[in-house]
């Protein structure tokens, strides 16, 4: 008989995020829908941005799949991960990167892996000229870490949604994300939901915890 491996910490974080998101956009369920049935899109278009080695691929992609798609059918999803540090990025591309196709319900899953400077998303030729996404994703934002780079990183990020489009962050501290929220929101960001996740597990470092926040952004019309 093959051995089980045990579920990790790693694991019981992924599948407590994917619940969050699962959870948190199903309020907004019926816009999610449409953003990906506006123009008759072949694909739900996902930015992760600052993702290091992208863990939250398949959280990500799973959770906002089953919101888009239609009669028990997830959507089709193209991802797109970039971070500055060149390993972590090969490390996703090795994992999660290329083409697959869900043998059960034939949902058709992409991913691509860029190395690049998340404060500079026009550089980037490689993401398209003048590229909309569906949803952007930030995942631990670390706006205490450089709070310049970090309002750039979510300029570029609001000027990368589709018209419809959403932008969802995650925060490990509570003031930290307070500030998150109130620089999103000064470059133009409405604010559509924010929560704290009661299930977070707790670290070493005094209030801090995985995925301890989430908030949902569109952009001010």
């Amino acid at each position: 008989m093959a051995k089980t491996t045990p579920p990790t910490k790693l694991d019981g974080d992924l599948d407590r995020l994917k619940k969050m998101l699962r959870r948190v956009l199903g309020n907004d369920e019926a816009a999610m829908r449409r953003v990906f049935e506006s123009g008759g899109k072949e694909a739900l278009r996902i930015l992760d941005l600052a993702c290091g080695a992208c863990h939250e691929a398949d959280a990500l992609t799973e959770a906002t799949a089953e919101l888009a798609g239609q009669e028990n059918r997830p959507a089709d999803v193209k991802l797109i991960g970039m971070d500055i540090r060149a390993r972590e990025i090969a490390d996703a591309q090795r994992r999660f990167g290329g083409k697959r196709v869900d043998p059960e319900t034939g949902a058709k899953r992409e991913a691509e892996f860029l190395t690049g400077d998340a404060s500079k998303l026009d550089d980037h030729r490689e993401l398209g000229d003048g590229a909309a996404f569906d949803l952007v994703f930030l995942r631990h934002q670390n706006f205490w870490n450089g709070d310049r780079t970090w309002e750039e990183i979510f300029d570029q990020a609001l000027g990368k949604l589709d018209p419809d489009g959403r932008l969802v962050i995650t925060s490990y501290f509570d003031k930290e994300h307070a500030l998150a929220l109130d620089a999103i929101q000064r470059l133009g960001g409405e604010l559509i939901a924010s929560e704290r996740h009661e299930e977070s597990r707790e670290l070493d470092t005094p209030g801090k915890s995985i995925d301890r926040h989430v908030a949902v952004f569109r952009r001010k019309e």
